[in-house]
């Protein structure tokens, strides 16, 4: 039942002891709520689940070699009284009729007198040795299974949990939704043995994903989903097998397909279709003898030809279709977050510039310029993103300082200096509890450091200063210089270039200066076409059509020419 290093991964990667145990850790403690140690059946050496159980919790060394090696021996699990109210469960996990694995753990009794102590460590052992015989079954069907099916059909169902396991881990939900479906897809197709595993979105304009042959072309794969979900009694959640697809009234529309394996992905209405199409092994017109079709329109088997889907297929698919419906679901509340997230950082500046006037859409700016100064160091995707929000929001901070302060011609005191000198930690307090937004807070809190170590609000130098900061600390100085401020007329903009490559490598990161001057035409264009000047414009700009971040993207983060 458990896969050692016979086992692999897509890519002829393979399971180790560890993979096992992790997947079993989780099992045991779901049975008995108590975490387990791992030993190698063969050697009696631990074997770590660290992944998922905290081995801090486990009570030091539970069995020794000698231990490991007389469990292996007996082949049925024990129950050992430890001290009045403590036993020590141990067992033993099979694969191919092999012991591979010893399990065991400590468990708190509940008893008061001798007699009761008695009959709960009777009741523990039948617990325990009913749990050992399960996995023993499950082996040994596993075993009778490969025997009967054709070689490399059968999959073990450890197997299929520990690469979704795998799988889901390398899944994040805030990347490319179509690499995500392609890699789910990829990593299905080469353990169902199907002769095509395709994803049928519904949303029209999101491209069909075929992984393996190309059984049917993405168009056909659009109809065939739309013939399936207007069959009647359709489910969703729900496999559809149809084992004999020729006889149905799609037969002769779809030539190519002599059976199939589906599954309906919702979320709040549909999502998309999984389709696995022509089972491995399948000869002429239909499927073998043995696991008849499930679902609302499965149809009987044709005991002339040699394989076709069964309800184990669908069952190892599930956790598949399982992790893209969580995508499609994950995704869509991270969008939704997204647009929460850009919608509140707008509010948030258009509170700011309603204080101040004079730096009316300042914020705006700086996180243009700023995307153009990271796209120019080579940032990109979500980095880009990132610099834009953190621009927004770099001086948020000073909502809390005062009004007189702010907007007074005359030079400031050194008290009112100091004053506003606060806006950066002030900022960093009412975002800090944001935790979605946390990688943009070195940006808020730093953007006033000076490369020479004599900026505010900590004095770092150099490297030191993180490069978000260090970028907004350019695009910050670029507009305030370039815009009219209570005390003074705007500066032209050639004499605030003068102004930036003077102070390259004292006040500004030479970089990020470099990268100004490279950029400079684009930047120019920020501030000739007045952009940010109208706060309500930029909204309406940026979040027309339908309110996605995708949208916002295009506008924020236009593509290289």
């Amino acid at each position: 039942m458990i896969l050692k290093d016979s086992g692999t991964r897509p890519g002829g990667r393979r399971f180790s002891l560890e993979d096992q145990a992790r997947a079993l850790a989780l099992v045991l403690r779901d049975e008995f709520g108590v975490a387990f140690a791992f030993y190698d059946a063969a050697t009696g050496a631990p074997v770590s689940a660290r992944e998922e159980v905290d081995e801090a919790a486990l009570p030091g060394m539970l069995l020794t070699p000698t231990q490991v090696a007389e469990i292996a021996a007996d082949g049925r699990a024990r129950v050992t009284p430890l001290s009045e109210d403590r036993y020590q469960l141990a067992l033993l996990l099979h694969e191919a009729g092999r012991p591979v694995l010893v399990a065991a753990a400590e468990v708190v009794g509940l008893a008061q007198t001798i007699p009761e102590a008695v009959e709960e460590r009777l009741r523990l052992q039948k617990w325990l040795q009913a749990v050992s015989d399960r996995l023993r079954m499950a082996d040994q069907l596993l075993v009778r299974r490969r025997q009967e099916e054709p070689s490399g059909q059968v999959q073990s169902a450890w197997e299929v949990a520990l690469t979704a396991a795998h799988l889901a881990r390398g899944v994040r939900i805030h990347k490319d939704p179509f690499k995500n479906r392609q890699r789910i897809l990829e990593t299905a197709h080469g353990l169902l043995g199907a002769h095509a595993l395709v994803w049928v979105p519904h949303q029209l304009d999101t491209p069909v994903l075929i992984q393996g042959e190309t059984v049917l072309a993405p168009a056909d794969c659009r109809q065939l989903a739309a013939a399936l979900s207007q069959s009647p009694g359709m489910q969703p959640g729900q496999p559809i097998i149809l084992n004999d697809f020729p006889k149905t009234s799609w037969g002769a529309r779809f030539p190519s397909v002599f059976n199939l394996l589906a599954f309906l992905i919702t979320d709040q209405g549909p999502v998309g279709w999984v389709i696995a199409l022509n089972k491995k092994g399948t000869g002429g017109r239909g499927q073998g003898a043995g696991d008849r079709g499930t679902g609302p329109w499965s149809l009987s088997p044709d005991p002339c030809s040699r394989t076709g889907f069964r309800r184990s297929d669908a069952a190892l698919l599930t956790p598949f279709v399982a992790l893209l419906e969580l995508h499609a679901r994950g995704s869509r509340r991270y969008q939704d977050l997204k647009d929460l997230l850009v919608g509140l950082t707008r509010s948030l500046t258009a509170a700011l510039d309603a204080k101040d006037s004079y730096t009316f859409g300042h914020s705006e700016r700086v996180a243009r310029i700023a995307v153009e100064l990271g796209r120019e160091l080579g940032l990109e995707g979500d980095e880009l993103a990132d610099v834009y929000l953190a621009g927004l929001l770099h001086d948020v901070g000073k909502i809390g300082i005062r009004d007189a302060v702010l907007s007074k011609v005359e030079p400031l005191t050194v008290e009112e200096f100091e004053h506003i000198k606060r806006h950066v930690t002030i900022g960093y307090s009412i975002l800090s509890d944001l935790r979605q937004i946390r990688n943009l807070l070195p940006g808020v809190l730093y953007h006033h450091e000076r490369w020479d170590g004599t900026g505010y609000p900590e004095g770092l130098a150099g490297e030191a200063i993180p490069l978000l900061a260090r970028i907004l600390a350019v695009a910050d100085a670029y507009d305030a210089m370039s815009t009219t401020r209570p005390y003074r007329d705007a500066i032209p903009c050639r004499r605030v270039e003068e102004i930036l490559v003077q102070g390259a490598g004292t006040q500004w990161d030479r970089r990020v200066v470099e990268a100004f001057l490279r950029c400079r035409q684009k930047i120019h264009t920020i501030r000739q076409r007045g952009v940010g000047e109208s706060l309500q414009q930029a909204i309406d700009g940026a979040l027309r059509i339908d309110n996605s971040l995708s949208q916002w993207k295009s506008d924020i983060l236009p593509r290289r020419p």
